[in-house]
């Protein structure tokens, strides 16, 4: 979720992480270590956006973690280049990894079962090709930042597959929180984004009930026991950090397990202030070979 702005922001930001895009629709990187292996764009689903990089590390087998990594971008705009360097940092640490773009929201057809159908199709793809890759074809992991958070936590909460572990980036977990809903409104390209998201026609006003498509896009209302790495900046004033303590309330209602690491002063964008970014790699990394391991 972003405004203009920040989205702007975000794209400029990222851009960076495009280094290894290929023109080709599909491809494949041979490295010098023997048997890790990197799949660029690979068709997952019939859709132009249905593409995923694919990283493979060295000496795997069905006990290496393996994350879905999924893009933010306000469920409306973004690439999966956006997290090329945590997807190639996970790599190094020996854990697999799908990056991958996903069909953008609309406010005709495409809505959060939509998102989440392709989510499910790339474990499909994965679970498909576990034989060939020599990689589990359950218990996966999943992860994400914003938007791509929030749909993190919905698939790992509502989906199909058994997820092991997750982490997730300053996501929206709640969207009957009427504060924030407030806060959202305030910007017409967030709240628009949200009402593409969940099919929502109606225009909130704060006299006025949280429209019903919200509830079920609001993952506090589906968690499960799932070890879970939160990530939040205290200054983000796009997504609040208020929006993890509505979710930890949850988690703690239920006494699941998870763990909140606070970026002090980072905003919306974690890596903005020096060494945040290695910290959340890093503590991602930690996070999903712990968990993400049988």
């Amino acid at each position: 979720m972003k405004n203009i702005v920040l989205l702007l922001g975000l794209i400029l930001f990222t851009g960076c992480y495009s280094h290894h895009k290929k023109t080709e629709e599909t491809s494949s990187l041979s490295t010098s270590k023997k048997d890790q292996q990197i799949l660029y764009d690979v068709k997952y689903g019939k859709n132009e956006r249905n593409v995923m990089d694919i990283y493979l590390p060295e000496n795997r087998n069905i006990n290496t973690p393996f994350v879905v990594n999924i893009h933010g971008g306000a469920w409306t705009l973004g690439d999966k280049n956006f997290d090329t360097k945590l997807s190639e940092y996970l790599f190094s640490k020996g854990i697999a990894v799908a990056n991958i773009n996903y069909r953008y929201a609309n406010d005709n057809d495409i809505h959060l079962p939509e998102l989440l159908s392709d989510v499910d199709a790339v474990f499909n793809y994965l679970i498909e090709h576990s034989k060939e890759w020599n990689t589990r074809d359950t218990g996966f992991s999943i992860g994400g930042e914003s938007s791509g958070a929030h749909m993190s936590l919905m698939y790992a909460y509502t989906g199909k597959k058994y997820i092991k572990a997750i982490v997730e980036r300053c996501g929206p977990t709640d969207f009957t929180d009427t504060q924030t809903l407030l806060q959202l409104s305030n910007n017409a390209h967030l709240i628009a984004a949200v009402n593409k998201m969940t099919g929502n026609k109606i225009t909130w006003k704060a006299e006025n009930p949280v429209p019903e498509s919200y509830k079920p896009a609001s993952p506090v209302n589906f968690v499960k026991k799932i070890p879970i790495l939160i990530l939040h900046g205290d200054k983000d004033d796009v997504v609040p950090i208020r929006q993890s303590y509505n979710l930890i309330d949850r988690l703690k209602e239920k006494n699941y397990p998870y763990q909140l690491i606070v970026f002090p002063g980072a905003d919306h964008s974690l890596d903005a202030l020096p060494g945040n970014q290695l910290k959340k790699f890093s503590t991602a990394a930690n996070w999903f070979n712990e968990y993400g391991k049988n």
